[in-house]
């Protein structure tokens, strides 16, 4: 069955390219050159095989999803690096990771105390008094197995915040490709956000995945916001991002229909700032009073 356009025989090809050891050992010895290519004979050379007609044979299916020849010789590309730097990082597989619930701050629907726990490859926040969801977010086995258990709260925390920056700037949280927003408080869509209001969808045109957010989590990154943030003592980087209540749960004025847009109005002790969003989620207009 086709997947987005890509037949299954298209993708075991694609994955069955890395599935052979003298293959994977070819990647490892690029790896190890970094940047600094090898000629066909410094590679075969490396790799240990005699037979140059069987040595072709398996470099040539590396080429070009996974290894580019230059006029200096051959090297990793892209796709190649993202292989091998799993592989040889030792952690691309959570079945050996296991991380008990630990605190990660207030909730900020009923202010009991919130729980982190690493499940199925993401981090999971939620809170066991109100059984609310507050998150959930891929993050790298590797980041998990090389954080101390005190300090996976904190760690997942930036991993969330680092995520919807990647998603607010346009880029899909899984392949890098590009994600179109959309606000989806006039539509038919199911809201995840702490308010229907607050909903933002983003989809992306290379892999489909979808995820949604909270207006406050992808405006964060504004000038404006950090701004207004940084001069109320607040720095997001220091705090959990789900903490950060006054942006989550502003006030919402639905200011236009067509085209749509929504004002938000953060306010933090004396101060408020007001933003307009478009129906993309883009900040069109600010305002601090």
């Amino acid at each position: 069955m086709p997947v987005d356009g890509i037949s299954a025989s298209e993708l075991d090809d694609l994955f069955g390219s890395v599935a052979n050891e003298l293959r994977i050992a070819i990647l490892r010895e690029l790896w190890d050159q970094y940047d600094e290519p090898l000629s066909f004979t410094e590679l075969q050379s490396r790799v240990g095989v005699r037979d140059s007609g069987q040595f072709n044979y398996h470099l040539s299916v590396l080429v070009p999803e996974f290894v580019r020849k230059t006029e200096r010789g051959y090297v990793l590309t892209h796709t190649g690096r993202q292989t091998i730097g799993a592989a040889v990082s030792g952690h691309f597989s959570t079945e050996d990771i296991e991380v008990d619930s630990v605190p990660a701050g207030e909730c900020m629907f009923c202010g009991e105390e919130l729980t982190a726990r690493y499940e199925g490859g993401d981090v999971v926040v939620a809170c066991a008094a109100c059984e609310n969801l507050i998150t959930k977010m891929p993050v790298p086995p590797v980041t998990v197995a090389n954080t101390p258990r005190e300090d996976l709260p904190r760690v997942f925390g930036r991993h969330v915040l680092t995520l919807a920056h990647r998603l607010s700037r346009g880029f899909c949280k899984l392949c890098h490709g590009r994600v179109d927003s959309t606000l989806t408080v006039l539509s038919d869509e199911e809201s995840v956000a702490y308010r229907s209001a607050l909903d933002v969808k983003f989809e992306c045109r290379a892999c489909g995945d979808r995820t949604h957010l909270n207006a406050g989590a992808v405006v964060m990154d504004h000038p404006a916001v950090t701004s207004f943030l940084f001069d109320s003592g607040i720095d997001p980087r220091e705090m959990y991002p789900w903490e950060l209540l006054p942006l989550l749960d502003p006030e919402t004025t639905i200011t236009s229909e067509d085209p749509l847009e929504l004002e938000l109005t953060v306010r933090i002790d004396d101060g408020a700032l007001k933003l307009t969003l478009d129906e993309s989620a883009n900040v069109v207009a600010y305002e601090r009073q």
